[in-house]
């Protein structure tokens, strides 16, 4: 008798442990501040509906809609609206909306928006849209749509759009469009689109103003300025320099800008010239000037020697020399041929020779027909 007793008197407070450890229910809980609300804050509590100022719940499966903010400990199921910002300390699943931020120390698998910014620390799968800036701290995968910054500390997969700037640690499929710059610190598969892109190695498209590439490049660059730390690289741009590139500085005289200052980007045959010249009107006239690019391509005949040809776009600044003859602006399209010889290896004298075609911007007409005579010296 006593040992029925005894497992009585066990299996009754089994039971109620038991029992006691089951999540209790609130279906709605209205909130002032924590801890003013119908709904008691535990372990043990799991909330359907959140409404009030300010609220805090240990796990929400539903509906939270705060003036201010909402807190939550364990895990936020469901759709969460609140006027500053929503903190959960663990996951969440579903759509997130606030009026500041968004913060998720967990998992976040859904859709984060905010007016300021969105952080989710653990992985995150899905989108996350703010005014301000996007951090995902751990891997994600999906969309971050940013008024300024998008960052990735991990590892991303998506797409990243934003007006300013977009940073990723690494990535194995990635689409970057920005405003002004895309970083991605590893090789990525995909596309770069912004003024300026940067990436530890390129297999697909970089688009921009500057292209940067610190590995190889599988696909193609096309800028203004274009660079690689491989010589196989497809680059479509005014500068494209490679390892092999030899940059100079070019300095000389000549009959149509009198003094000229340049750089030139050398490769083994081809090469690309960006100056500027003064005076194109002559010294005895007040200050103009021109900003000209140059490409062309040439070969080396015998050891200290090089020949080449060009051709090149000038534009023409005549500032306070505008008359009826002569207008503000003009533009020369010019041909050369070239001769270059090295006493040393880091110094060369040049003699240039080629003709040039200048015409009115708002006009169909020729300003003039001249022939080019440039002498001058390369440096490095």
């Amino acid at each position: 008798m006593k040992k029925k007793v005894i497992a009585f008197i066990g299996l009754f407070i089994s039971s109620r442990l038991l029992f006691a450890q089951i999540p209790v229910k609130h279906t709605l809980n209205l909130s002032i501040w924590d801890p003013v609300a119908t709904s008691p804050y535990d372990s043990l509590s799991m909330t359907r509906v959140t409404l009030g100022l300010s609220s805090k719940t240990y796990q929400l499966k539903g509906v939270g809609i705060n003036l201010l903010a909402h807190f939550n400990e364990h895990r936020v199921s469901g759709f969460s609206l609140n006027g500053v910002g929503e903190f959960v300390n663990g996951n969440m699943n579903g759509v997130e909306v606030a009026g500041l931020f968004n913060v998720v120390t967990g998992h976040m698998h859904g859709v984060q928006i905010a007016a300021v910014q969105n952080t989710s620390v653990q992985h995150a799968k899905g989108m996350m849209i703010a005014g301000i800036t996007n951090f995902a701290i751990g891997n994600a995968r999906g969309i971050q749509l940013a008024g300024v910054t998008n960052m990735a500390g991990s590892h991303f997969s998506g797409v990243q759009i934003s007006s300013g700037v977009n940073i990723a640690t690494s990535s194995s499929d990635l689409l970057q469009l920005a405003g002004m710059v895309n970083v991605c610190s590893e090789p990525i598969n995909g596309i770069q689109i912004g003024m300026g892109n940067y990436a530890g190695g390129v297999n697909g498209v970089q688009a921009g103003l500057l292209n940067l590439c610190g590995g190889e490049v599988k696909g193609v660059q096309v800028g203004i300025i274009n660079h690689s730390k491989d010589t196989s690289a497809v680059k479509i741009g005014l500068v494209n320099i490679n390892p092999k590139t030899r940059i100079q500085l070019m300095t000389y005289g000549g009959n149509t800008t009198k003094i000229n200052t340049a750089v030139r980007f050398k490769n083994t045959y081809t090469y690309s010239i960006l100056g500027i010249g003064t005076h194109y009107l002559g010294l005895n006239e007040k200050f103009s000037g021109s900003l000209f690019y140059r490409v062309g391509a040439g070969l080396t005949p015998f050891k200290r020697a090089f020949i080449s040809s060009d051709a090149g776009f000038s534009h023409i600044e005549n500032f306070d020399n505008e008359s009826q003859a002569t207008p503000e602006r003009m533009y020369s399209l010019q041909l050369r041929l070239n001769l270059e010889y090295y006493p040393l290896s880091r110094l060369g004298i040049f003699a240039s020779g080629g003709y040039a075609h200048t015409r009115y911007y708002k006009a169909n007409r020729i300003y003039e027909n001249k022939p080019i005579v440039e002498l001058g010296i390369i440096l490095f």
